[in-house]
């Protein structure tokens, strides 16, 4: 019953979040690495 529904929320987090923050981490350490 729970690997129903279960790809249905992995699919977007793993699609959306995770490339939205490897950007974040990626935005901050380019910023941080120029203020350096």
């Amino acid at each position: 019953m729970t690997a129903a529904y279960l790809p249905s929320i992995l699919v977007p987090i793993i699609g959306l979040i995770f490339p939205g923050l490897v950007m974040a981490f990626a935005f901050i350490y380019i910023e941080q690495d120029e203020v350096a």
